[in-house]
């Protein structure tokens, strides 16, 4: 990193770091303004430098060294290109002003500076190769030329929420489809070559690899040397592996895979042997964002030990949404599997409610009854989950064992399901056994003897639901987390009444909101009408339709720490969840999605949707500001912070109006 020093000595050191209290002219009582954050703050130079670029020549630069301090507010790591732009060297120079925190003009280091040192397994010592490729100097294909491929046979955890991680991922998948096509033969070739490379500890490219399994050398493979670990043997052992969070095994076949199309994948995959779809299964569960066209081919595929491994080990899909996938496939083992392992309670709610006895083979419901038995666990695989459904002999179980620990609710929820799918007599026998608390014990006495035994229980299950009740408990509500247990340990399958919930907030705030509304099982609608409380959505989306993940985007993106804004961006981008006028017109904040556009204007793999932001934006820049010096320094005092009726997390649009 070169630095240049700048500006005039003899500041104070509040001057020179422009980040103190706002200055405030003599006898004025005006109150002070409002400051952006500084992590929005490093952004508003890149930004303002991107709009020049698309101005008309003679836009008018800053001039006031108010704005001209607050902009200096930058690191190189947000400089435009890893560079302080020379125009705001010289505006800074011309006043007086520090071009930077520390007094320096940064210059961009080129290709052959970068290159010049490998990134540490570390994030902090990957952090230049990051910088390089986020800000459009290093170009996603030169990672193929100066990255180990053993770094992306095992990579780092610290290098899964870098931006330039995904890159070299993406770039390698689109070189493998340029020069080994559907050839099986040569994606195996490939597989083989790293394989003994590794072996033999060379520390090759993928570029290197590549040229040398055209060449057809060096693919003599010894199979006794793993990569890292070895490949687990069985299923139960990479299941085993998987539960302590242990991804230190190398599989070429995997990693390639992985970032194949789907054509591909059938024709390799057979190649492989019997072990070969567990083993995907397994390996695909290592990444954050899991390769859909691999899971998918898997879950079409149906393999019995890939499904288990998968089901097994579903919560490193959580993340990126897919458990539903395999809920999906409505499959009794898969079923099983995933009750015995964790899941969310709407997600086990869709397949407790599905289980039916009587169809010729023991149902779910009695498969999860004879473990339970036989287990000798406190509660049987989703527990209380199964008084919802539609099992007389585990609703009976439940409360038989545990009926006088449960809420009167959940006693009640299960005495209704009873009386429906076993009968009025098998109700009377569990009430006279005394398993029930008092409240519910007398309940069914009452119930059982009126004309419609289920609407009484109903009214009374009802009544204890009601909605006033869970509002004056999630006002006392302690902490976040009871909040969320107050909603969650209602009986299971029963609606919450979210318009009661929604009209007590509006009428006075229930504490932690934000918590429950973003717990799983929220219906759309209610998510989508507080769409500024849920979480931002990482590349692939929020789970749900379109539409929620494009709400939330109007609150604001680039604020995931372990997702890069440009991963995240190009994600939703090419995904389709926004395009290029989104951009400009519907997410916010403008100061960071400036910055995003003005990087990706430099990269060689920005997405398409990048590029028609970029001609809407030049558009606006012409039409909008030109070179009207009101219209400039308007934008610059809010990018800059400085004008205290601005809102920070407006659109680019909004940010170039003149209102």
């Amino acid at each position: 990193m070169t630095k240049t020093r700048v500006g005039a000595a003899g500041k104070s050191p509040g001057e020179r770091a422009g980040v103190g209290a706002e200055p405030v002219a003599p006898g004025s009582a005006a109150p002070p303004r409002r400051l952006l954050q500084r992590r929005d703050r490093v952004h508003a130079l890149a930004a303002l430098d991107l709009l020049y670029s698309l101005a008309p020549d003679g836009a008018p630069r800053p001039q006031d060294p108010e704005v001209l301090r607050a902009l200096a507010v930058y690191d190189q790591a947000t400089a435009p290109g890893l560079a302080t732009p020379r125009w705001f060297a010289a505006a800074c120079a011309a006043h007086g002003v520090p071009v930077s925190e520390d007094g320096f003009a940064y210059e961009a280091p080129d290709l052959a500076q970068v290159r010049a040192r490998l990134p540490e397994t570390y994030g902090s010592g990957a952090q230049h190769i990051e910088r390089a490729y986020a800000q459009g100097v290093l170009p996603a294909e030169e990672l193929l030329t100066l990255l180990p491929a053993r770094r992306l046979l095992l990579l780092p955890h610290d290098w899964q929420r870098l931006a330039f991680a995904d890159a070299w991922r993406a770039a390698l998948a689109r070189r493998l489809r340029a020069e080994l096509g559907t050839d099986p033969d040569a994606w195996l070739r490939l597989a083989a070559t790293v394989t003994a490379s590794e072996a033999a500890s060379e520390g090759l490219t993928w570029a290197h690899l590549l040229e040398r399994t055209r060449s057809g050398a060096g693919q003599d493979t010894n199979a006794g040397t793993p990569i890292g670990r070895a490949v687990p043997g069985t299923p139960d052992e990479a299941i085993g592996l998987l539960e302590r969070g242990d991804h230190l095994w190398g599989w070429p076949e995997g990693t390639l895979l992985c970032l194949a199309d789907a054509e591909v994948i059938d024709a390799v995959l057979p190649r492989l042997g019997p072990d070969g779809p567990w083993l995907l299964a397994a390996y695909l569960l290592r990444h954050d964002r899991t390769p859909r066209t691999a899971l998918g081919r898997l879950l079409a595929d149906r393999d019995r030990d890939a499904l288990r491994v998968l089901a097994a080990q579903s919560r490193w899909l959580k993340r990126s949404g897919a458990v539903e996938r395999l809920v999906d496939l409505d499959d009794p083992e898969v079923d099983l599997t995933l009750l015995r392992h964790w899941l969310p309670r709407s997600t086990a709610h869709r397949i407790v409610a599905r289980s039916r006895p009587g169809a010729g083979r023991p149902s779910l419901g009695a498969r999860v009854l004879a473990d339970w038995r036989a287990g000798g666990s406190a509660r049987p695989a989703s527990g209380a989950t199964w008084l919802c459904s539609a099992e007389p002999d585990l609703v009976e179980e439940l409360l038989g064992r545990e009926g006088a620990r449960l809420g009167l609710g959940h006693q009640l929820l299960g005495c209704l399901r009873l009386f429906e799918h076993g009968g009025a007599d098998r109700l009377a026998r569990l009430a006279g056994r005394g398993a029930l608390g008092r409240s519910a014990t007398a309940l069914c006495a009452k119930a059982l003897a009126s004309a419609d035994p289920a609407a009484v229980l109903r009214a009374r299950l009802d009544r204890e639901r009601a909605p006033e009740k869970l509002v004056r408990k999630l006002r006392r509500a302690r902490n976040a987390a009871h909040a969320r247990d107050l909603v969650e340990s209602l009986p299971p399958g029963e609606p919450v009444d979210w318009a009661a919930l929604e009209a007590a907030h509006a009428r006075d705030p229930l504490p932690y909101w934000r918590d429950v509304v973003g717990l799983d099982g929220v219906p759309e609608d209610v998510r989508l009408r507080h769409a500024a409380l849920l979480p931002e959505p990482g590349p692939d989306g929020l789970p749900g339709s379109t539409r929620l993940t494009r709400e939330r985007a109007r609150h604001g993106l680039g604020g995931l720490f372990h997702c890069a804004p440009s991963t995240q961006v190009d994600g939703l981008l090419a995904a389709g969840l926004l395009d290029g006028a989104d951009l400009v017109r519907l997410a916010a904040p403008a100061g960071r999605l400036l910055a995003y556009l003005g990087a990706a204007s430099r990269r060689t793999d920005a997405p398409a949707g990048a590029a028609e932001a970029l001609v809407l934006l030049a558009d606006l820049v012409r039409s909008g500001l030109g070179t009207d010096p009101v219209a400039w320094r308007r934008v610059a005092e809010r990018l800059a912070g400085l004008d205290p009726e601005w809102d920070p997390v407006s659109t680019v649009e909004a940010l170039l109006a003149d209102r």
